[in-house]
């Protein structure tokens, strides 16, 4: 699977939008893509976006931007992060 910069963490598209992380989760809206969580950096707005979206995404707060995919909380892992 191709990665490109736009889907990682610390990216700044030209909107002033911030990749924070990706979700894991896929996307409800685009079939095969998955949720990112994006941060705007001008107002501080937490939303998802599809990976394929993240250069064009605007603000759904402040800058008429689409409305962003749900954040979920991932399921609680039953292993500690260290034992592996």
């Amino acid at each position: 699977m191709p990665r490109f910069q736009t889907t990682d963490p610390g990216y700044k598209n030209k909107h002033g939008q911030i990749v924070i992380s990706r979700t894991g989760f896929p996307s409800e809206s685009f079939p095969g893509q998955t949720i990112y969580h994006l941060r705007c950096g001008h107002c501080g707005h937490e939303y998802g976006s599809a990976g394929k979206d993240i250069h064009l995404r605007r603000c759904p707060r402040h800058q008429d931007g689409t409305k962003g995919e749900p954040l979920r909380e991932p399921a609680p892992s039953l292993f500690p992060s260290g034992s592996v």
